[in-house]
């Protein structure tokens, strides 16, 4: 008979260390370097494999089963780069060696090696598959495999795998790898709504900018750490005549002007830049490392595009200019920024909008 407490074992630890590895990567490896973190997950999938042999499933006195096979199966439906599926089937196949030299130990290595080749393979013919027929061929194909392997090389005796493997061990590792591939499965899922959430969250859904909260976080957070004393420079842009555009020609083309003009800064900013709609027709920019006179170049660059962007709606012609105010540190305190830019707007639009004002 098959021990089925050392089955549950065997599935538990993988089941354990699976919420783990999701729970280490929402918590330290999301903002990491992409190879860094591909490597982590490698170390992790060969981790398990290696303590999946270690708690192996006996078949009998002589003959020991177990589910190392499984993160090869996780890495050819998840991995972004086939080398990393190899890498996992290479790597549990050397970990076998960790329970001293043996025929079987070669012969397993020799298997996981093969199981990695063929991951490998069925990830790239399979890329073009829907994800529940690609589950099931990969589930089904290295499973297959894996036990032809085993019974070629003949390190389990015939009995064996006529009576125990065929009939009762393969369909349950197949029920093993269904449910190790569905609760990976799950994670991912779980974790992708939630950044979709939190993404929600944070952006100004006409717009697409971060909105109001995201920016003071943001904003916060630079003027706490800003001990460096980097020029940090803060703008506030507001269309001019905002109103009037919604009054004359209705808000769905308001909404068209606010969403161009979002569109029009953000594309001229660099990465490391912050952008916001701050509220109404009010966007925010902040622009660390950032001098007094770059951030007026950037900032007269973004109103004279602007002003030569035409807003056509019902065969009408839009004009739409922008009044902007700065504000820069050293010369201005880092947490007064915010208000000292908004006190530069306002005698920006006092002299006659279409301008640039500054403090600092």
């Amino acid at each position: 008979m098959i021990n089925i407490e050392e089955y549950i074992i065997n599935f538990g630890l993988m089941t354990t260390i699976i919420y783990l590895a999701g729970l280490l990567y929402k918590q330290f490896l999301v903002d990491i370097n992409e190879r860094f973190k591909s490597i982590i997950l490698v170390v992790i999938a060969i981790f398990t494999g290696w303590v999946s042999m270690y708690f192996g499933i006996h078949l009998s006195d002589s003959v020991i089963f177990d589910l190392r096979f499984v993160p090869v199966i996780i890495a050819t439906l998840y991995s972004t780069r086939l080398r990393y599926i190899l890498l996992v089937g290479l790597g549990i196949g050397l970990t076998r060696f960790t329970f001293g030299f043996s025929e079987a130990a070669v012969v397993g290595f020799i298997n996981m090696f093969f199981l990695g080749l063929v991951g490998v393979f069925l990830s790239w013919i399979l890329r073009k598959w829907t994800y529940m027929k690609k589950m099931w061929v990969v589930i089904l194909t290295i499973n297959l495999v894996n036990t032809i392997v085993i019974s070629v090389v003949g390190v389990i005796p015939a009995k064996d795998i006529l009576f125990r493997l065929m009939p009762i061990v393969f369909p349950t590792n197949i029920l093993l790898s269904l449910l190790l591939v569905w609760i990976v499965k799950d994670l991912i899922e779980e974790y992708r709504y939630k950044i979709e959430l939190l993404e929600k969250a944070r952006k100004d859904p006409l717009t697409q900018l971060l909105n109001r909260r995201a920016f003071m976080n943001h904003y916060q957070k630079y003027i706490t750490n800003n001990n460096e004393g980097y020029p940090l420079a803060l703008a506030f842009i507001d269309i001019d005549y905002f109103k009037e555009v919604n009054d004359v020609h209705g808000h769905i083309v308001g909404d068209l002007v606010l969403q161009r003009v979002s569109k029009i800064v953000s594309d001229n900013l660099r990465s490391i830049d912050v952008v916001a709609r701050y509220g109404g027709d009010e966007l925010v920019v902040i622009l660390p490392h950032c001098p007094k006179q770059d951030a007026i170049k950037v900032m007269e660059r973004i109103r004279t595009l602007i002003e030569k962007e035409l807003i056509t709606q019902n065969d009408v012609t839009i004009p739409i200019t922008l009044s902007i105010g700065i504000a820069t540190s050293p010369d201005i305190e880092p947490k007064s920024l915010l208000s000292a830019a908004d006190e530069a707007l306002y005698v920006a639009k006092s002299k006659g909008r279409n301008r640039i004002e500054w403090v600092g």
